[in-house]
């Protein structure tokens, strides 16, 4: 085919014709919207309850019982707005309530800072251990709880490829894995 001196070569085609019929995976993502309701209406009233004595005893970093457990679970699951024990397991893959909330409130910065500040005062730390140990309290503060897997990937291998492992000797990595365990022990309603 010619157009203005220009040679255009004839294409040739195959495609299906596509019939718009509902896809398979619409109800999911249906699903996947009202589980993100669900967790908004959650972690709404979590924030809005920060200052119930549970919560705020995970705030603070404070050990809780079993009955403690099971008066959040109580308040929380109400078997409306915020559904069921049952709608929380589905939706959150079993995480334990203690971790779930602290997740959401966070664990209080001088809790966390009170939490290490014996670490840092008689470690004999140089800067980039100090600043370790501050972006694990920031990381705490915000997310509170942390992985102990993550320590050797970002942001806390910044100051070292290796993480903690390269930055503390064996003793001051198994005292900070202590430290971290009792935090995250007292979110799950077990101490370390």
């Amino acid at each position: 085919m010619k157009s203005d001196g220009i040679h255009i070569p004839d294409k040739i085609t195959d495609f299906d014709d596509i019939i718009d019929t509902p896809h398979p995976a619409e109800p999911k993502a249906l699903y996947q919207v009202n589980n993100e309701a669900y967790k908004r209406r959650v972690e709404t009233f979590v924030r809005e309850n920060k200052h119930h004595v549970v919560i705020n005893k995970l705030n603070t970093n404070q050990p809780i019982t079993k009955s403690e457990i099971e008066e959040l679970e109580r308040i929380l699951f109400d078997g409306g707005e915020r559904g069921t024990k049952d709608r929380y397991t589905n939706v959150y893959q079993n995480e334990p309530l203690g971790t779930f909330i602290r997740g959401i409130v966070g664990l209080d910065i001088k809790t966390a800072q009170d939490h290490f500040a014996q670490f840092l005062q008689t470690g004999n730390l140089n800067a980039d251990q100090i600043n370790f140990i501050q972006t694990i309290i920031k990381y705490l503060n915000v997310n509170g709880t942390i992985d102990k897997t993550l320590l050797d990937q970002p942001p806390f291998d910044d100051a070292h490829q290796e993480g903690i492992f390269g930055l503390f000797d064996t003793d001051q990595t198994v005292k900070l894995i202590r430290l971290i365990d009792e935090v995250n022990g007292n979110a799950e309603g077990r101490s370390a």
